[in-house]
């Protein structure tokens, strides 16, 4: 049981690498630098030709919904006209960067860390 609960616990930290990994490698395209903010990967999500882009309003509000699929990266934006309301970044179905303007505002211009699970012991 132990060995088998060792053997899924490293499966996931290989699967989580690979998605950390394929999110550094897409930040550095978008930016240069091998981070970015939490601006910076909305801006390229809404500049970005391939992004849907929905726009309606609830109670009078505006709201514009971006989503765009870029090999094995998702990405899923939400606005209120310049306000960035929520940024989702998935990769190989784990989730990369969730951002929420009501807990998060404070980071929407701190660059994006990703942890290394290389070293984390079992």
């Amino acid at each position: 049981m132990n060995q088998s609960m060792n053997n899924l616990i490293s499966k996931a930290k290989v699967a989580l690498n690979h998605a950390f990994g394929q999110a550094k490698e897409t930040i550095f395209s978008i930016t240069g630098t091998s981070s970015a903010t939490v601006k910076q990967i909305a801006d390229f999500v809404m500049n970005h030709p391939d992004t849907r882009v929905v726009k309606k309003q609830y109670i009078g509000v505006p709201l514009t919904f971006y989503e765009l699929e870029q090999g094995q990266m998702n990405y899923y934006l939400e606005t209120n006209s310049a306000k960035i309301l929520q940024l989702d970044v998935h990769s190989n179905n784990h989730t990369v960067i969730s951002y929420r303007s009501y807990r998060d505002q404070a980071s929407l211009n701190n660059p994006v860390r990703f942890p290394d699970l290389h070293g984390t012991q079992s």
